[in-house]
């Protein structure tokens, strides 16, 4: 995995704001590869689950979610956020590397590692990375340094990636006159008289005043938005546990919610069984949170779910025929799709290749070749215009 040679851009955090006070705010909520075991036709395991539904007919097999192939590769985007994932051993280089510098190497290393940093987690990153350019000190003291006033330096983060929102906005309508501005300025209001930020109901309402932008727009802007800290009170919980905590701790915990999961797609708490069909890949800070919540609020709190798991399974598809996972997951994007659009209630379904198309793009890439995300697209629109133009002979 390359974990060097990374360049983000980061939000202009560092602007003047007055110092808010802390006010209440409402919350939101690396293993050794083995075998899975045979694939059954038809395993049965998820047709008895799905509560209220008709019985799906699928296969999928028993696995327990250690040995959940997909876990296992390096750089997986996340299912829900998009960011990409680490595994144990990845973290432990992106922790020891932030943990073992600092001054202006420490600020080049988080910068260079912020990809793996979820939205709370990045905000704390970039605050610290300021402090140790600014004063050459290492993380643990960075965080001792800015506690005092980590909402201020919340707000100042936040309100740069507001402003950058705007700015999007405003090429996007092609107006500074636009449905955006006024969600944008009421937010960066809140924040500068110290109500804070949530996160949610923000992105709630830029979504629906998105509504006359097109689908990549829409897209772009959603993203961005998603890099706001979920609350200010998330911040400033890390900052009141790790605040007096070594830099080993510390590093450590900027990476911990970009460990990858396997996600009971029907909560394990209410049946979902350890079973493939029933998984897909999560990071930490995307799986923990939900816990057995509905897709129907699930999706309130991350509304770029149903992107994010495309591009996800887009991803797997492509690494599937590479070879990096068995082929015994030759029909795993089939019964994902089965298990995501009856669990959402149709709200999410997925494009994916069958079986026969996956195990011919496999055969056909031959020695040296390597498919790509955009082969899968290409791919998956191949194999629908055969199967409409069987159909319709």
């Amino acid at each position: 995995m390359n974990l060097n040679g990374i360049n983000q851009i980061q939000p202009k955090v560092m602007q003047t704001v007055k110092e808010v006070n802390k006010p209440s705010e409402s919350s939101n909520v690396g293993n050794t590869p083995e075998s899975p075991k045979k694939k059954a036709a038809d395993s049965g395991c998820l047709k008895n689950y799905f509560l209220g539904s008709e019985a799906v007919n699928f296969g999928g097999h028993h696995c327990k979610t250690g040995n959940f192939a997909v876990k296992k590769l390096q750089d997986v985007p996340c299912c829900c956020c998009g960011k990409p994932m680490l595994r144990e051993s990845d973290m432990n280089i992106c922790k020891k590397a932030v943990a073992s510098t600092s001054g202006e190497r420490l600020t080049k290393t988080l910068q260079e590692y912020s990809k793996y940093m979820r939205a709370d987690e990045k905000c704390i990153g970039t605050i610290l990375a300021e402090e140790a350019k600014r004063t050459g000190c290492d993380v643990s003291q960075a965080m001792k340094h800015t506690s005092g006033n980590i909402r201020e330096l919340t707000g100042q983060y936040a309100n740069g990636i507001l402003d950058e929102l705007n700015t999007m906005a405003t090429n996007a309508f092609k107006s500074e006159n636009n449905p955006m501005t006024g969600i944008i300025a009421n937010a960066k209001k809140d924040i500068e008289e110290g109500r804070g930020l949530d996160r949610s109901t923000f992105v709630e309402k830029l979504d629906k005043a998105a509504g006359r932008l097109g689908e990549e727009a829409q897209g772009l802007i959603q993203d961005t938005a998603m890099n706001l800290p979920q609350t200010f009170n998330h911040v400033q919980r890390i900052y009141d546990k790790y605040q007096n905590k070594s830099a080993d701790e510390i590093s450590r915990r900027l990476f911990s919610t970009a460990l990858t999961t396997a996600e009971h797609i029907h909560p394990h708490s209410l049946g979902g069984p350890d079973n493939t069909a029933n998984y897909i890949a999560e990071c930490a800070g995307c799986n923990n949170p939900r816990g057995n919540m509905s897709y129907a609020e699930w999706l309130k709190v991350h509304p770029e779910y149903p992107r994010k798991a495309q591009e996800h399974i887009e991803h797997v598809q492509a690494r599937l025929i590479n070879g990096e996972i068995g082929k015994d997951y030759n029909d795993y994007p089939v019964d994902v799709r089965a298990s995501l659009s009856k669990e959402s209630g149709g709200r999410m379904v997925l494009k994916v290749l069958n079986p026969d198309t996956i195990e011919k793009m496999r055969q056909q890439k031959g020695l040296s070749g390597k498919v790509t995300v955009e082969d899968v697209k290409a791919a998956y629109e191949k194999q629908e215009a055969e199967k409409t133009q069987k159909s319709n002979s």
